[in-house]
């Protein structure tokens, strides 16, 4: 019996040394392929690829000190030759970055080996901006301080909206309107014209438009008109088509051509669109950038911190005046500005203050007459026979600000 468990536990010894071996040599084949596979990555790599060269080389060594350890049987001497060549490997790729962007810049040939600067706004412009933004009160006439101070909110511009408002202030006058609608050769006349507004309306209620899209499209109509007489059969193509071209510069997501033909109950084809098109782009020579009283409104009533309602009734005023052909030649600042004079008026709210005559750039005096037009303009709204504007404006939405009356002509 005694020699019976001698003999297994001599067996039991062999089958445990076997199988250790075996381990051994498959660790050792394993991290081999290891070794070969960084070898080939390391010269194989391309010239953009040289940055990793170090993170390439370190598994190099790990792998062969592992190999070499098992090898020998000491794990000692392993930690002390990987620790040792660590940071020989380090020590290398110390100066790898120099030579990496050296490399990378001179393989692409634009810099000779210069690596290119990141662009930086300098701080000496950004702190006379901002100087400039919240400079003394009495750099400003009578005391006024400019509206524009928000800068820590980048989606305002607040730095440059004042200069793009006197930009749009003198792009207006690229784009001058005559009163066309009195010539004796134009076919259109102001009644037509205003039946083509009230529709427009209609259209941009209908299909939920924004508003500038609106007021964008009376302005292109003008703009043609002005200059090209056009058959009373194709005003309402003329209509549609600007209001096209606007809803491709106003819109996210303007509506298809094919809604445009179906509005226009299929009096005009694809290619009479296209054409027409074509014909409104080179009267303006492809510039319909053009500068709109809405804009303005905007800002005046932002500056001067008016109430939504207040808003909302000056909009009404100037929406009405698009219908009315005795204010084509009037610039799009200078009739936003009467239709909040007037709304202010209308609505008991102050006059015609400093701050307002700064901001807007006119007067009271200049807007004296225009103020006075437009009043008889709201006075006769009521009798009018287009009402879709004054419906509009009757909607609690709009704060029912249509239903307000007029200002008595002896207190303007």
């Amino acid at each position: 019996i005694q020699a019976h468990t001698h003999r297994l536990n001599l067996a039991r010894k062999r089958s445990k040394s076997i199988d250790s071996s075996k381990q051994a040599q498959k660790s050792k084949l394993k991290l081999s392929t290891i070794t070969t596979r960084n070898r080939t990555k390391k010269t194989d790599s391309k010239p953009n690829l040289e940055k990793n060269e170090a993170d390439i080389s370190l598994p190099c060594f790990i792998s062969e000190h592992f190999s070499s350890a098992i090898e020998n049987g000491n794990s000692s001497k392993m930690e002390q030759s990987f620790t040792s060549d660590k940071s020989e490997c380090h020590e290398q790729s110390k100066d790898m970055p120099e030579q990496m962007n050296v490399s990378s810049t001179s393989s692409s040939g634009s810099l000779s080996g210069k690596v290119r600067p990141v662009p930086v706004i300098p701080a000496s412009i950004l702190q006379k901006v901002e100087e400039d933004i919240r400079s003394p009160i009495n750099k400003y006439p009578d005391g006024l301080r400019p509206y524009d101070t928000e800068l820590r909110d980048p989606f305002l511009v607040a730095e440059y909206a004042e200069s793009i408002f006197q930009n749009l202030k003198k792009r207006e006058a690229k784009y001058p309107v005559i009163n066309y609608l009195i010539k004796e050769n134009c076919e259109t006349t102001g009644p037509m014209r205003a039946i083509l507004v009230d529709w427009l309306v209609e259209v941009q209620e209908n299909f939920e438009l924004y508003h500038e899209t609106l007021y964008l499209a009376v302005k292109l109509v003008d703009n043609f008109l002005q200059n090209n007489p056009t058959p009373k059969e194709q005003l309402q193509l003329v209509g549609a088509t600007a209001l096209l071209i606007a809803c491709k510069i106003e819109e996210h997501h303007p509506p298809p051509l094919d809604d445009f033909q179906y509005i226009c109950d299929d009096a005009y084809t694809h290619k009479m669109f296209i054409n027409m098109e074509l014909k409104i782009f080179k009267a303006l020579d492809f510039d319909v950038n053009i500068p709109i009283s809405y804009s303005f409104l905007r800002r005046y009533a932002r500056v001067t911190s008016m109430s939504m309602q207040l808003l909302t009734l000056a909009r009404y005023i100037l929406e009405l005046s698009l219908q009315e052909a005795q204010f084509v030649d009037v610039r799009s600042s200078k009739i936003s500005a009467a239709c909040l004079c007037l709304a202010l008026k209308m609505k008991d709210e102050g006059d015609w203050e400093a701050n307002l005559s700064y901001h807007t750039g006119y007067q009271e005096k200049e807007l004296s007459t225009l103020v006075t037009n437009l009043n008889t303009m709201v006075t006769n709204a009521p009798k009018s026979k287009l009402q879709t504007i004054r419906n509009k404006y009757l909607h609690p939405v709009f704060f029912e600000v249509a239903k307000i009356p007029a200002v008595d002509p002896l207190f303007l």
